[in-house]
């Protein structure tokens, strides 16, 4: 292991290039940067002996032998540490600032300059353009990584090991989208997108509606960490998950709380992993998404939540099924390819309903009727939700699978709110149904119990699979 807590950002890039060159073949470097379930939680659970280096340019002499040399970043041009990154993954070389160049060109490692990438750009646009041109046809074209540039190390080496073409496009920028556009367009249907977009969640929505327009699903990742090492260390994964017995259907008002942000890597190795270990876990009903690509990507970190699950944990898929997609812009031609991939690693993760999101233009969209039979016909879902939004609504899609639109809430008093508001009116005569979602950037279980504990005898908090098939028999649904 080598401490990069405090390193600069250009020791971050050096070392996260190395290790996506050295970790290529096995897991044989990790870096600790910090993180908010700890530096070394993952790494101490996945029973792999380590050491930590005192010195890390002791690895460089190391592994010297593997690295054929140096890609020079230009300081004045950022999009060139994308591009050092993806030359250092197409020619097993590692990325470097240029006032390294002299401690690394000299004795004991004496590396060669390899490339240099100083003054051969105007801006960012003709950085990316010549990626696309020259680097692309070199690169595997089964995966694109998206990258803030200004990120030194976390994603990068698996973009090195992987020889992936590294970008910073910018969806709502006419050019930089026509870029994504032209490399997009040559990638087999659910390819994916890994890394992250510019600009907050207006980046989010366009630059998922434009990788669903591709075929592509995304996987949020620019803040994992050590993908090189957690995605060649298996773990054991289960198919099933405990099951709860359903309670007799009442005129009650069913509620099931859902935290969000499962479609995301990042979310599920940092902030999903603290709040996961709040001892108030277990005292409430609580449904988790989480990615079923995890299994490939990450093993150990999905294997570490079916384990550790309590009766009161539910694990959910999505959004929207075997990574990020919108359903509308997916083309109707490829997308029983998405939802045949989701069927696979939902089954071998055990998961039986998922949360769907659907936007076009930022805006949420009901689901197409095809494409909604598409998802029954191959996942055969328990039951899904869809959308965040500012309503819940239980209806039967397609006379077949309960579909529950989800209130999403972003504070204890908010959800109680939100529960109260969708209530008033009940008049008791039968049962009503309300899916809250609960931002798992804002809120943990600890909440989620207070929320629960704030209800009175009207209400019965259950469990996402006991909310299905409660809702199943109050629609008059065929059972699971």
């Amino acid at each position: 292991m080598v401490d990069l807590t405090t390193a600069s950002t250009a020791d971050q890039l050096l070392f996260a290039t190395l290790q996506g060159v050295v970790n290529r073949a096995r897991p044989r470097i990790a870096l600790l940067r910090p993180a908010d379930e700890g530096e070394t939680t993952w790494l101490d659970g996945i029973g792999v002996p380590s050491r930590t280096v005192g010195d890390p340019r002791s690895l460089l002499a190391k592994y010297r032998a593997e690295i054929r040399g140096l890609i020079v970043t230009d300081p004045a041009q950022p999009a060139t540490v994308n591009l050092a990154t993806t030359l250092a993954g197409l020619r097993d070389a590692v990325a470097v600032s240029p006032e390294q160049l002299p401690a690394l060109t000299a004795a004991p490692y004496r590396l060669e300059v390899l490339e240099d990438l100083r003054g051969r750009f105007t801006d960012e646009l003709a950085a990316y353009r010549w990626a696309v041109d020259e680097l692309w046809p070199r690169t595997s074209h089964r995966l694109l990584v998206g990258l803030d540039p200004t990120i030194g190390a976390y994603l990068r080496d698996y973009a090195v090991a992987t020889r992936a073409l590294v970008l910073w496009i910018h969806p709502d920028q006419a050019d930089s989208r026509a870029l994504g556009d032209q490399v997009m367009s040559q990638m087999a249907p659910g390819s994916p997108y890994l890394g992250w977009w510019p600009a907050g969640v207006g980046g989010e929505s366009d630059g998922t509606e434009l990788t669903s327009q591709h075929g592509l699903v995304v996987l949020a990742a620019d803040w994992s960490q050590n993908l090189t090492v957690f995605g060649g260390v298996p773990a054991g994964l289960s198919a099933r998950q405990p099951a709860l017995p359903t309670p007799r259907l009442e005129n009650r008002i069913y509620v099931t709380f859902t935290m969000t942000e499962g479609d995301n890597l990042q979310y599920g190795q940092h902030r999903m992993r603290k709040i996961w270990d709040d001892p108030a876990r277990g005292s409430v009903p609580i449904n988790w998404t989480t990615n079923p690509l995890l299994a490939d990507a990450a093993p150990a970190f999905l294997s570490y939540y079916q384990r550790t699950g309590t009766a009161w944990d539910y694990l959910m898929a999505g959004p929207s099924g075997a990574g990020y997609a919108y359903p509308t812009p997916w083309p109707d031609d490829s997308f029983p390819v998405y939802s045949q991939l989701s069927a696979r690693y939902m089954r071998r993760t055990g998961l039986d309903s998922a949360v769907i999101l659907n936007r076009v233009s930022g805006a949420d969209v009901p689901l197409p009727d095809a494409k909604a039979l598409q998802y029954l016909a191959d996942i055969r879902p328990l039951g899904l939700l869809q959308h965040w939004t500012d309503y819940t609504r239980t209806t039967a899609l397609e006379g077949r699978v309960p579909l529950s639109v989800s209130r999403l809430t972003s504070s204890v008093q908010e959800a109680k709110d939100a529960i109260a508001q969708e209530s008033a009116g009940w008049d008791g005569s039968a049962p009503l149904f309300l899916s809250i979602g609960t931002l798992a950037w804002n809120l943990v279980p600890a909440d989620v119990a207070t929320i629960a504990g704030s209800l009175d005898t009207r209400y019965r908090v259950v469990r996402g699979d006991q909310y299905f098939r409660l809702a199943r028999r109050a629609l008059g649904l065929p059972p699971a």
